[in-house]
């Protein structure tokens, strides 16, 4: 991406994260950055295109930042950052920027939402073989079969977490989801990894709240 290219998407998410998609036009963002129309629609034919953008960029960066954080990690160590990770931008996530594009760019959100799922399945997968790789999963696991389970059961595990918030923290959910989906994949060694290192740090928490 181009240095100019890049200072209007940069200012794009910028605006749309401040008073949302429908209320910033291509004409606001012209004068935000004292350019003209004919300089805007040299790289981006229409307002779609500029959301498009917006949306990988904003996955680009938090996919660089994911990808330093999980180097090092041993598949357990990486599935449960990954878990707590997906959660946590989920929560971040400005709804009112997501609900515009969902309502006014269709096209543009089922991109998006594919691209979320696949790599989500995708980064299950490696994390499978990881595991599998390094003794901590069962190695008679069905890598393709497991990952898309993860994936769905995960989804509906964060609905049923926002819909029971009141009764149930998101914590203690989210643990719970994740305690499930290890016993379900780890073997022997990595079940004792679990006990070691993230049971105790559960009893902790639960033990001080």
């Amino acid at each position: 991406m181009d240095q100019q290219k890049e200072i209007i998407v940069q200012t794009a998410i910028r605006m749309f994260h401040q008073l949302g998609i429908r209320n910033v036009s291509i004409d606001d963002i012209c004068s935000e950055l004292r350019i003209s129309k004919k300089t805007f629609y040299t790289h981006f034919q229409q307002k779609e295109e500029l959301v498009d953008a917006v949306l990988s960029f904003d996955k680009l960066k938090h996919m660089d930042r994911y990808e330093r954080n999980l180097a090092g990690k041993n598949a357990i160590d990486a599935l449960i950052y990954t878990v707590r990770e997906i959660k946590k931008n989920s929560d971040c996530q400005p709804q009112a920027l997501w609900h515009d594009v969902k309502k006014f760019y269709p096209k543009v959100y089922e991109k998006h939402e594919t691209e979320k799922r696949c790599s989500i399945r995708s980064s299950f997968e490696d994390n499978l073989r990881q595991g599998i790789a390094e003794g901590y999963y069962r190695k008679d696991l069905d890598v393709e079969l497991i990952s898309l389970f993860h994936t769905v059961q995960m989804k509906t595990s964060f609905e049923m977490m926002e819909e029971n918030s009141k009764k149930y923290s998101k914590r203690r959910l989210l643990e719970f989801f994740i305690d499930l989906m290890i016993h379900l994949i780890a073997n022997e060694k990595g079940l004792e990894y679990m006990q070691k290192n993230y049971l105790n740090e559960e009893q902790k928490h639960h033990a001080n709240g």
